[in-house]
């Protein structure tokens, strides 16, 4: 722990570090930005006909149709835009004790995960994925809350996922826990 002068009259803040000793940082960071390009794609294929619709209709005699169309084209750059930015505001941290998840823009949310419950760890590439050099991270845990983790535009997927199962499984032998497969074998 630490304590710290917030400026205030005195007041003292607490704030807890949870760095533990020979805590490995594997990932922190952001999402790949790319994994958006299918969704602006899709958009921008949508906005060429939005500004065809308001250009074909610029002509008639009531202005209606060309304010639709346009209201249309600044909607789904707007949408475009926010995706981009909720991309931005994720932040994904893997290191050796946990996983933690941090995302949203107006409300703020943060999750995690103890790497000693992680059970199981995935990757999916789609072939444009794997050119740009990214893909999916599914994560399965034992964890109640969540217990299925997805985490979008992981660079180095591969690496990352083998990684990931040696943390879990070095964390679990240090804490002395040992897995036990209960249902579907």
């Amino acid at each position: 722990m630490q304590e710290r002068d917030d400026g205030q009259r005195g007041r003292n803040v607490i704030t807890t570090f949870s760095q533990e000793a020979g805590q490995v940082i594997e990932f922190q960071g952001s999402p790949n930005a790319a994994i958006n390009l299918p969704y602006f794609l899709k958009c921008g294929c949508a906005a060429v006909l939005a500004a065809g619709a308001a250009y074909g209709t610029a002509g008639l005699a009531s202005p209606w149709p060309l304010l639709a169309s346009l209201l249309a084209v600044v909607a789904i750059g707007a949408t475009a835009a926010l995706r981009a930015a909720t991309t931005a505001y994720t932040e994904i941290v893997i290191d050796s004790v946990r996983l933690t998840y941090r995302y949203g823009i107006l409300t703020r949310r943060v999750a995690s995960v103890e790497m000693y419950r992680i059970q199981n760890v995935e990757c999916v590439s789609d072939w444009w994925e794997r050119l740009l050099g990214f893909g999916t991270l599914v994560v399965e845990s034992s964890d109640v809350n969540h217990p299925r983790w997805v985490l979008r535009g992981m660079n180095n997927v591969e690496s990352l996922r083998e990684w990931m199962n040696q943390a879990a499984i070095a964390r679990r032998d240090a804490k002395g826990i040992r897995e036990v497969n209960m249902g579907r074998v």
